[in-house]
């Protein structure tokens, strides 16, 4: 932030004192160096925030095991609510079986539960929608845990 602010004071300066083609040619390369840093100002923002409202779910080991990894969780509403979360499943290896997904608050109670057959290819890679019930609102800061 201390960078842009003293920037945007060197381009006030250099608009104030040069009205010349020179003095142009140096307003248009503090113009530059203004939008640049004014681009990697938000690129922080935008990394800042995906990192702030990222969905983390804990696998249980047996899942890992057996070949199971997610890649992107999205966070969508059914009924009115943060109740179903899309999760993108990576399949190392083949998979048929029930997997449960529980949602725990900040104290560590839970207040969701769903159990969704998943199936898969070793490979193969998909999303899959877990829903919860409608009474159940999911936060970005809830613990997640799938076994």
């Amino acid at each position: 932030m201390k960078k842009l602010l003293i920037t945007l004071l060197f381009a006030q300066t250099a608009l104030l004192s040069c009205q010349t083609d020179e003095g142009n040619e140096k307003l248009a390369e503090a113009g530059e160096t203004v939008g640049k840093s004014a681009a990697t100002i938000a690129k922080s923002v935008k990394s800042g925030i995906e990192k702030a409202t990222k969905i983390n779910i804990d696998i249980s080991e047996n899942l890992k095991t057996r070949g199971l990894s997610t890649g992107k969780v999205t966070l969508g509403s059914k009924g009115g609510r943060h109740n179903v979360l899309n999760v993108y499943m990576i399949f190392e290896k083949r998979i048929n079986r029930n997997v449960t997904m529980k949602v725990l608050d900040a104290d560590g109670l839970e207040l969701g539960r769903t159990k969704v057959l998943v199936k898969g290819e070793a490979g193969d890679a998909k999303f899959v929608d877990f829903v919860f019930d409608t009474r159940t609102n999911i936060d970005r800061d809830n613990k997640i845990v799938m076994e």
